[in-house]
Formats: structure tokens, sequence, C-alpha cells
């Protein structure tokens, strides 16, 4: 399964990873496993986050799931060229 993923930082500088694939939000919701390190934000009209609780949670994740980490400008026309597919 293709993934892209983009790092950010919420308000309180924990780390975040964003992900969006043609499958949809729901084929990666079903498809990745977080674990206990990692919390999950999902649901309707919104892409899927995973929040760091342990340094280093979400460069596993990213290893595990071969997720392909873009720059926001990458992630912007990827976003573009995937339309409506990452729902």
């Amino acid at each position: 399964m293709i993934v892209y993923g983009l790092y950010g930082i919420t308000h309180g500088w924990g780390r975040l990873l964003t992900v969006m694939g043609p499958a949809g939000t729901a084929a990666i919701t079903d498809h990745i496993e977080a674990g206990g390190d990692i919390t999950v934000s999902s649901g309707a009209g919104k892409l899927t986050q995973y929040f760091e609780k342990r340094e280093g949670a979400l460069a596993g994740l990213v290893e595990r799931y071969r997720i392909i980490v873009l720059s926001k400008p990458e992630w912007d026309a990827k976003k573009t060229e995937l339309g409506n597919d990452v729902w």
C-alpha cells in the first residue's frame, strides 16, 4: 500500500505525522497499527494523524510501513494530484 506522510508539530511541540494515499483514509487506518507509543486521530472528512508519545515512535512507524515522507511543497502537489482519492 502506498502511504505518504508529512511531519508536523503540535501546539505543545509534540511530533505528529499526517498521512494520505490513493487508497483513502479508511484503508490506511485499517492497514497501519500504531501501537502504544502513538496516539491516532482519524475521522470522517479529515486525514489520519499519528501523534508521538515516545521519541522515535513515528520514525519506527515510517520505517515499518514504508511511508514516503514528503516536504510541504511535495505534499501539497501530491494531495492535488490524488484529489478525492485521499478521502
